[in-house]
């Protein structure tokens, strides 16, 4: 009767999980691939819309490490650092932005690469590409994979 009532009270307390179904499942093994998809080097495709000339000088480009919280890369002219707060398997917002201060020729590119950073609030990562997107959704800057 004593391992009857032990085997009761195991299965009781380890036995269920109601709340693991294959849904959540997946939707956790999402979460985990995209926070280690990002850990990589993302050049910038498009910006608003529309695409980035092959003919540029210097192509604004990303690497993001999601274990401290950090990124660095270019905006096109300049090299940027900086943290992130709040990554999650769709949220993403660039807490500081820091960069060196070069004068270089085309400057437009790199203030609004800027600014659009500092807009984005989700991302989603398909067949190698880094979406990132305002609160509302709106795509504001898309990057192709190259590592």
């Amino acid at each position: 009767m004593h391992r009857i009532l032990s085997l009761v009270i195991f299965l009781l307390l380890f036995g269920c999980n109601g709340t693991r179904t294959k849904d959540n499942l997946k939707k956790e093994n999402v979460a985990v691939e995209n926070k280690i998809l990002i850990n990589d080097i993302w050049a910038l495709t498009e910006m608003l819309g529309t695409p980035i000339s092959e003919e540029i000088e210097k192509r604004p480009q990303l690497e993001f490490n999601s274990t401290e919280n950090s990124f660095f890369g270019n905006n096109g002219c300049n090299q940027i650092m900086g943290n992130l707060k709040g990554l999650t398997n769709t949220d993403l917002q660039f807490a500081t932005i820091n960069e060196t201060r070069i004068a270089c020729k085309e400057m437009k590119l790199s203030s609004t690469f800027l600014t659009l950073l500092r807009e984005t609030n989700q991302y989603k990562i398909a067949k190698l590409n880094l979406t990132l997107m305002d609160s509302n959704g709106k795509v504001l800057l898309l990057f192709k994979k190259i590592d």
